[in-house]
Order: structure tokens, then C-alpha cells, then sequence
């Protein structure tokens, strides 16, 4: 959540420093008053004008002159060119001007006079913010916007900046968070992400930010997304506010969510959030995403991608406009693909439906379903020998005598996410918001083994008796296995707002009940996946019933003291209960019946302080608390597993000029009872995964971001961090945390048609592994498998089309390239293959590579 910094309706006095020269103080004196003493939408002009040095008029009261000759167009090309041309920051969701026209702009008007023009009759206005920004909102929330931003349905403020390098940047930065905070808005999305792509794509452009999708842009899942070094499942993520997750660890399978084209924003905080900040994981941060706004008006837009490795995919997009029944939108889109990876084809589907409808004057109801369905063939990464002697594109092979024939790999996965938010304003000082929601995930799916193995030898099924008698062993066949794994979410979030004259005091609530149920049997895949009973009699490896429950009640006051000063003091209390019940567990492969429950007390604090017009700074200090993963259930005696807590400091400053902007945080996170993976020896099962407790960990990092307007639609972008996570008392780091990571581009987008991004990732070094088993079978803390660092680049290019054919609108054309220069370098460690081989008693290490380059034309148009 970004936090809200209280704006009186009109702005503070911005005194002029005396200590200057003549000449330096009038100039200061020029640009304190443009930044501070704009007047609301409305009130009279004065009449005295005096010339500045730029050459436009300033009045009296230091209000800006400007002579404009500009045409009727689109509301969001009017304002941005009103905001070029005066060199204000103008806010505004894409969104919320999508389908609104304004009129034409001439002669010498003042920004105010110029702003009551173009958003005459919208049912918008505009609100001078401390800062000096002018922020467009709905007209029905009256003059004091600030202390509506939390009103948002999603707990999130969604804004465009306009005049300023963010405009075209892969992420802005408000000058209001009390976090570091990155904002991925509409246009950047649209402009430079493929829309058949996932989650991961749209996010890895952020600092401390790194994601890999070996098969290629939106094509199967993500193996590979860590926020800071956190690891998926150690971070929060939200979709419209509420947060989701696996039920085994909180992680979440990237393909089967959302497609860009259905986001119309999403925000990264670095951070563990205020107490408001509802969610399992806060303390890794918080991804949001936020779903599209239906438009104003009715249109039809179907859209199209079709490129490398035989990837096409197509969709529609029906917006209803406002009717009786509220704004709508309905989003559908079918993609296939061969992916990059040789065996590795995929199939989706994903739907999309959302109602907002007003209730009254100060009701809203919203109304949103998705569906995502999608299939593919599933690896496990490969040895550096399988690349030397199958290429670099190597996934599965097609041989069916051996584990890694890609038919015996088929996986499909199925979620859908649906609530219903009301959010009324009862009473003048009091906002309540109420979302019930249900979301589900499945994934079915057959497997090897080990799909990693080519190996004939390491084939063989081994059938028993029902009393554990070897029956028959049959040397040749494939063994496999079939699984499931479903779990259904049921949920509400309630959040009172009560407005005082010290600050707004949020009281809420998050409660979720988590019903999981997941089991695997083996099967002999030569035999037509008959299954197979093994030594215990039983076919199943595990059978597993799990039934979670979470409460999350908090209070928070967003306590403004003084003017461009916010204090946000605040409590929560989460609270987690896991009752574990296994017919067989995964491990033990016994019986076990065990309950869980893990509470916590997480008192956070924050402060921002508006400096001075354009900069601001920040600081926070807060309590997390995740509950252990299910792996940790997975033992004969579950006993007091303790929790994991960390306690997170951080500051940082934001700093917003005509031409450029720029941030800087560091961040220190002490983290106890750290659970982390291992690579162990199970006997008769091979190398596995399991849990260990590290004991804790020390993350601690700097983070930089930077944009620049060269000008005439040339910007700069640029983001820098250094991540240090070490285990306590070691030099060991924390597997999977690169030590450096940057993103840098420049960015061209005249407004007029044309576009074009060129963006690249610097990924630094990292290990695979942090701890292992010796001999003895005792963990052991040593860093494995060194990933050296890796480079990348993307470019896009279009143009929009506003009006073409004179029945079609918004027509626009694209090229995205992905990994424009072809490196297809080993970027991270997939495990170890189960069967020992030469060299390896412990299995061979398996990697990923980069996807190599990949070219995506994309068409759009809007109907009629």
C-alpha cells in the first residue's frame, strides 16, 4: 500500500530562502511559488502578469501563464501534453480516463483555468497535492483527495505520472511511501510486455528484482523468482488487494495466473508493509496486482501475437461501457506455443470478468471472476553433459524407452480467483470496505521419475505384494508416478476508515480458511501407467489432507501531526493453524495425525516527511512472521517447530525534479529460525528436498533508481542494487541471492504513434545450494554450484494508431524481442537428478540456461 500524505484543499506556503543573491532568489522565488501556490480548479484568475525569464506570464500570485494551441482529442493525450507543456507532474490512472474526450485548449490560460477546461463535464477534478503534483480524482470525492487514496479497492493508490521520465520508465516512484516502493503502470505494461506473458515478465525490470522462465516469455511456469533474495513463498502477493498462495509454502505457479493483458497495474514494495498490509509473508515484501478497469464506453478489441517457436496466441476484450448494471469488461485469450525448450509445448487459456457498479452516490459493488487453464510438458532442468550433447535448448527428449520422453511429462493446472467487494461511505468521516472471495489451484499431472535422466539403466519397476512380497522386477520399463494437488481458499477482508482531524484510523480484519488435499501413487509408464505397489503395499508415496486457517486482525493510525508529515504507528496480530492429516506421509511413508498453531504479535512504524517540494524521506521499522512450510510436517515427530520472525529496518528518500528523478533505500533484516532447503540421501528414494532449520540470516542491501527526460520522448531509466544475504556467524550466503542486480534502457514515446524501449537485466553472481548433508547425515552450511552472472536485453517497437479506416481506433501494431543478443548462459541451479552416476554419487547437478532470443509480433485494435 502506498501511504497517503494529508493535503489541505489548499497548498502550504513555500517560504523563499533569504541567504542568496538577488538575482538567484528571484529565480527561487519563481519556481517555490509554481510548486506551491497553485490554486484549486475554480477560482478566479488574477489579473496582474509579469513576465518570466522562460517566457511565459506569471500572475501575481505566481501562477504560471501559459499560451496553448492545442487540439479536441483524448482526455490522457490532452493531459499529457498540458503536462508537458506547463512542466507539472499530473497524475492520473489510464483507467480512469480511458474513453473521455476533451475540448480544445487556446489562447493564455493558467494551469488551474486549463485544468477546469479539459475535465469539464468528466465527472473529474483536480487536487493540488504537498508536493506540488496535481492529482486527477473523481469528482465525488470532494477536495481533500489525499485522505481518500485509502479508499482504493485494492488498498493500493493506482497513478500515472505524467510530464516527468517515469512516464515512459518500467517502474515511478511516489514521493508519499513510507517503503521503497515501485510503481508498473498501464502504459508501460502495454508498451513493452507481450500480452500473452506472465506475471514474471511484467516484474523483472524492478529493483532487487529477478526472475527466469527457461521455456521463454509466458510459456510455462517461472523456475526462478526472488525478491531481495526471498525466495517465492518468503514475499507477499496480492491480486486486487487480497492475498493467495500455495498451501504447502505461500509459493505460486506463475503461468496459471494472470496474463498482462488483464493487469492494469502492479506494485512492488521492498518491505514488510504497515500494519494494514494483510498477507502470510509480508516481510520478503509485497507484489500487487491490480485487474484491469472496464472503459467508459463500449468497444470490442481483439488482439493477436504470433513468433518464435511457433507461439500463437489470440484473444478479445468486450467492454460493455456504462449501463444499468454497471461498467463491465470480458477478457478472453487462447495461446499455444512449442516453447523453447525442445518437448516443453504449452496450451492456455484464460478468461477474465469484472463489473464495477455504483449502488448510490457513495456505494460501489464490484464483481470479478478469472479463469486460467493451461497445459504443458514439464522439465527439471539438465546436466551440463545433456547440453553439450543435445544443445543448449535441450528439455525432454522423444524417445519413449527412456524417463525423459516428454509424453510421460503432461501437467495441468487450473486456478480461478473470485470476489465481491461493497465499499460505502456511511458517514462523512467513515469508509467500511467488505470483499468475500473464494479462489482454487490444481495441479494434475504425470510424470518420471526423474524427467532429467537419459540413461537407460536407470530404468526399472519393481512390483510388490499387498504384504510387501517382491513379486516381479521388470529392468527395462519407465517408472513414473501421478499426482494431485488441489486447494481451495474461502475469505474476507473488512476494513473500517474513520477520517479525524489528527489522521485516518484503519481498524480491519483478514480471516482465510484453506482447504488442501494432495496425494501420488506410482505408476510403470511402459505398462500404460498401471500402478505399481511397493514395499509397504501401497502404491501411494504420500496422501496427504491439509486444513489451514488464518486471522489477521490490525489497527493502524495514520497520524499526520504537521502539515507534509505522515506517522504511521500500528499493531497486528496474525494468527495460523495447521492440521495435518497423512494416510501415508511423504517421507516417513507412515501415518501421521498432527495440529499446529503458530501466532504472532507484529507492531510496525513508519514516517514520511515531504522536505521540500519534490523530496521526501522515509523510514520504517517492523516485525515479521511466516509460518513453517508443510515439508516440515513431513517428518515421523513433528514436535515444537518454531515459526520464523525477522525484524526489518529501512530508509530511503525519493527526489522528483522537471527532468529527473531519483531514489535510494538501504534495508537491514535480521532473520531467526530461517528454514531452508537441503539436498539429502534418502535411501531407496534417492537425492530429495527437505527443510532444515538454518538458524538465521542477515539480509541487508542498498537500492537505487533513476530516470532521466533527454527530451522530445527520450527518457533514461536505470536501477542498481547490492544484496547481501549471509547466514549468522558464517560467511556462507543465502542460496539463490545474486549479489548485484541492475536494469538500464532508454525509453522513446513521442505520444503521437510511434514507441520504442530498449531494456537490460544484469543478474549477478549466486549459489545454487547453501547446506547439504554429510556422511553422517548432519547438515552441513557450504555454499555449491556457483552461478556466474548473466546479461540480457529486450527491445520493443510500435505505434498507436488512434484512428484508422475511420472504423477502427487504437490500432497498434508491435515487435517485442526478447533476449535481444542470443545469451543463453547457465542462470541458476535446478536440483541434483535422483539416481547416482559417474562422478556423482549424490545425483548430477542440473541447471537452466536463458531462453534464447525470442521475436513476438503483436496487433491490437479497438471496435468501432
Amino acid at each position: 500500500m502506498i501511504p497517503a500524505l494529508y493535503a489541505s484543499d489548499r497548498p502550504a506556503s513555500c517560504p523563499v530562502p533569504a541567504m542568496q543573491p538577488r538575482r538567484n532568489r528571484q529565480r527561487l522565488a519563481m519556481v517555490l511559488l509554481s510548486l506551491c501556490a497553485w490554486p484549486i480548479p475554480g477560482l478566479a484568475q488574477t489579473s496582474t502578469v509579469r513576465q518570466t525569464e522562460a517566457g511565459d506570464a506569471v500572475s501575481g500570485k505566481g501562477r504560471v501563464v501559459t499560451g496553448f494551441s492545442q487540439p479536441a482529442g483524448p482526455l490522457e493525450d490532452s493531459l499529457t501534453a498540458l503536462a508537458r507543456q506547463s512542466g507539472r507532474d499530473i497524475l492520473f490512472s489510464s483507467d480512469q480516463v480511458r474513453g473521455r474526450h476533451a475540448p480544445a485548449l487556446k489562447g493564455r490560460l493558467t494551469l488551474d483555468k486549463a485544468l477546469e477546461r479539459l475535465l469539464g463535464g468528466s465527472g473529474l477534478s483536480a487536487h493540488i497535492q504537498p508536493d506540488g503534483t496535481v492529482v486527477i480524482a473523481n469528482a465525488a470525492r470532494g477536495s481533500n483527495f489525499a485522505h481518500d487514496k485509502h479508499d482504493d479497492k485494492t488498498g493500493q493508490e493506482h497513478i500515472t505520472v505524467i510530464g516527468r521520465a517515469e512516464r515512459l520508465a518500467p517502474s515511478t516512484v511516489p514521493l508519499t511511501i513510507t517503503e521503497p516502493t515501485s510503481v508498473i503502470q498501464k502504459r508501460f505494461i502495454t508498451n513493452n510486455i507481450v500480452p500473452l506473458a506472465s506475471v514474471d515478465d511484467i516484474i523483472k525490470f524492478q529493483p532487487s528484482i529477478w526472475t527466469q522462465n527457461p521455456n521463454g516469455p509466458g510459456m510455462g511456469k517461472a523456475e526462478t523468482m526472488s525478491l531481495r533474495g526471498f525466495q517465492d513463498g518468503q514475499y507477499n502477493m496480492l491480486f486486487d488487494g487480497i492475498p493467495f498462495g500455495n498451501a504447502s509454502d505461500l509459493h505460486h505457479t506463475t503461468s496459471s495466473l494472470f496474463i498482462s493483458h488483464f493487469l492494469g497495474e502492479v506494485q512492488v514494495n521492498r518491505g514488510p508493509g504497515t500494519a494494514s498490509t494483510i498477507g502470510n509473508a509480508t516481510f520478503g515484501g509485497t507484489i500487487g496486482f491490480q485487474s484491469r478497469t472496464p472503459a467508459q464506453h463500449f468497444g470490442v478489441t481483439p488482439y493477436g501475437t504470433y513468433g518464435s517457436f511457433n507461439t500463437r496466441a489470440g484473444g478479445v476484450e468486450v467492454d460493455s461501457g456504462k449501463t444499468r448494471f454497471g461498467s463491465m469488461v470480458l477478457d478472453l485469450q487462447h495461446e499455444e506455443t512449442d516453447g523453447y525448450l525442445t518437448g516443453s509445448g504449452e496450451r492456455r487459456n484464460n478468461l477474465l470478468f469484472k463489473d464495477v457498479a455504483r449502488l448510490g452516490e457513495n456505494t460501489t459493488l464490484t464483481l470479478l471472476t478469472t479463469y486460467n487453464w493451461e497445459n504443458q510438458n514439464t522439465t527439471q532442468g539438465a546436466t551440463l553433459a545433456q547440453y553439450r550433447k543435445y544443445g543448449k535448448d535441450y528439455g525432454l527428449c522423444f524417445n519413449p524407452a527412456l524417463q525423459c520422453y516428454a509424453g510421460y511429462q503432461p501437467s495441468t493446472y487450473t486456478s480461478d480467483f473470485d470476489y465481491i467487494d461493497i465499499k460505502s461511505k456511511v458517514l462523512p468521516w467513515l469508509t467500511i470496505e467488505n470483499r468475500l472471495y473464494t479462489n482454487g489451484f490444481e495441479h494434475d499431472y504425470t510424470e518420471s521419475t526423474d524427467a532429467s535422466s537419459d540413461d537407460l539403466g536407470a530404468n526399472g519397476v519393481t512390483f510388490y505384494s499387498t504384504a510387501g512380497k517382491k513379486l516381479a522386477t521388470y529392468k527395462n520399463d519407465v517408472p513414473g508416478k501421478y499426482a494431485d494437488a488441489k486447494f481451495r481458499d474461502y475469505g474476507d477482508t473488512l476494513t473500517f476508515k474513520a477520517h479525524t482531524s489528527q489522521g485516518d484510523v484503519l481498524v480491519g480484519a483478514w480471516a482465510d480458511l484453506q482447504d488442501d488435499r494432495r496425494y501420488t501413487y506410482a505408476l510403470d509408464l511402459t505398462k500404460g501407467g498401471i500402478m505399481v505397489p511397493g514395499k509397504n503395499g501401497s502404491a501411494y508415496s504420500y496422501d496427504i489432507s491439509d486444513f489451514n486457517t488464518t486471522v489477521q486482525p490490525y489497527l493502524e493510525f495514520d497520524w499526520k501531526p504537521f502539515r507534509n508529515t505522515i506517522i504511521k504507528p500500528g499493531i497486528k496480530y496474525s494468527y495460523f493453524r495447521r492440521d495435518y492429516d497423512a494416510a501415508v506421509n511423504k517421507s516417513t511413508k507412515v501415518p501421521l495425525n498432527a495440529t499446529q498453531q503458530f501466532t504472532s504479535w507484529q507492531p510496525s512504524i513508519s514516517a514520511n516527511q515531504i522536505i521540500l517540494p519534490g523530496w521526501s524521506a522515509y523510514a520504517q521499522i517492523a516485525r515479521g512472521f511466516l509460518a513453517p512450510p508443510m515439508s516440515v510436517f513431513q517428518t515421523q515427530n513433528v514436535g515444537n517447530v518454531s515459526p520464523e520472525t525477522t525484524l526489518n529496518y529501512q530508509i530511503g528518500t525519493v527526489v522528483q525534479q522537471k527532468r529527473w528523478t531519483v531514489s535510494f533505500d538501504a534495508y537491514y533484516i535480521n532473520f531467526s529460525n530461517f528454514i531452508a532447503s537441503a539436498q539429502i540421501k534418502v535411501p531407496g528414494f534417492g537425492t530429495q528436498s527437505t527443510s532444515v532449520n538454518s538458524g538465521g540470516a542477515i539480509y541487508k542491501g542498498l537500492e537505487v533508481e533513476g530516470q532521466y527526460a533527454i527530451g522530445h520522448g527520450v527518457s533514461l531509466y536505470g536501477n542498481y542494487s547490492v544484496n547481501d544475504a549471509q547466514y549468522k556467524h558464517s560467511s556462507v550466503r543465502v542460496a539463490a541471492t545474486p549479489n548485484v542486480l541492475a536494469s538500464f534502457g532508454v525509453l522513446y514515446d513521442d505520444n503521437k504513434g510511434p514507441y520504442a524501449s530498449l531494456i537490460g537485466k544484469f543478474v549477478g553472481n549466486h549459489y545454487g545450494l547453501d547446506s547439504t548433508t554429510d556422511s553422517a547425515g548432519n547438515t552441513v552450511f557450504a555454499n555449491q554450484y556457483r552461478i556466474g552472472s548473466t546479461t540480457t536485453a529486450d527491445l520493443a517497437l510500435g505505434w498507436h494508431f488512434k484512428k484508422l479506416g475511420g472504423f477502427m481506433r487504437d490500432v497498434t501494431p508491435s515487435l517485442k524481442i526478447s533476449n535481444l543478443f542470443n545469451n543463453r548462459a547457465i542462470s541458476d541451479f535446478a536440483g541434483n537428478q535422483s539416481a547416482a552416476s559417474a562422478g556423482y554419487p549424490d545425483g548430477a547437478p542440473l541447471y537452466w540456461r536463458l531462453a534464447g532470443r525470442s521475436v513476438f509480433f503483436n496487433l491490437t485494435v479497438t471496435l468501432p
